[in-house]
């Protein structure tokens, strides 16, 4: 059974946006408000498109909407850190790991997707998180898991199956002047756009200096030199 929208539409069906944020503004909402579009992918473009609102206020299509600052706190008489809340963490702050990672895979899926839509080139995917997917390659795998363990649990994200050995990596000095392999510009680009969604669920009131940690979950994104079927 497919769902209908609840929101209200802000661009013109019939009319393509010429500015890239409201393009991607566009490309969602036609998504969301299509009758075949089945209720997951309705609800992955939902969620992506609040992202893509704020990034077209960024750019000065949208008006700002001013918000609240969090209130401070404090542990055994030591002021912790200001909380940085990812965008989606009020959805999602009473789900578990395991619903929490479907839905950073379904961002993922509908990343890729629209970004392909958006055909950009890779001078913009350097700049662009989202169109950073578009640029990367289709043999390219990205896994999502989830882990539980005393104190807290994880969500990880991996790549898998780069093009050849050494794809995506450039050798640079470090500060000592030692030959060190880094991630070149491209797979820099992809692993910032899947740190985004990553962390658009998350919350992080950390302070390593005294050892304290306070998120909702740990986990990283890492390229994994495996092949994946």
């Amino acid at each position: 059974m497919t769902t209908t929208a609840t929101r209200t539409r802000i661009t013109d069906a019939k009319r393509q946006p010429s500015d890239r944020a409201m393009k991607k503004v566009w490309l969602l909402e036609n998504l969301i408000f299509h009758a075949r579009t089945g209720a997951g992918e309705r609800a992955a473009a939902e969620r992506m498109l609040d992202r893509a609102i704020e990034a077209a206020r960024e750019a000065g299509q949208i008006a700002e909407q001013s918000g609240g600052d969090k209130k401070a706190e404090t542990w055994h008489g030591y002021r912790l850190p200001s909380v940085r809340y990812g965008e989606k963490y009020e959805e999602v702050k009473h789900m578990s790991l395991t619903e929490i990672a479907k839905r950073i895979r379904e961002d993922i899926k509908l990343a890729r997707k629209v970004a392909e839509k958006l055909g950009t080139g890779s001078e913009v995917a350097l700049v662009d998180p989202l169109a950073a997917l578009a640029a990367m390659p289709k043999q390219i795998k990205v896994s999502v898991t989830r882990d539980y363990f005393s104190g807290g649990g994880s969500i990880d994200v991996r790549v898998y199956n780069l093009p050849e050995k050494g794809w995506g990596y450039v050798q640079e000095k470090d500060y000592l002047g030692y030959d060190r392999w880094v991630p070149n510009a491209e797979l820099k680009g992809i692993l910032a756009a899947l740190e985004q969604i990553h962390r658009a669920y998350n919350f992080d009131g950390s302070d390593a200096m005294v050892d304290y940690f306070h998120v909702n979950y740990y986990g990283h994104v890492e390229v994994d030199w495996r092949e994946r079927p």
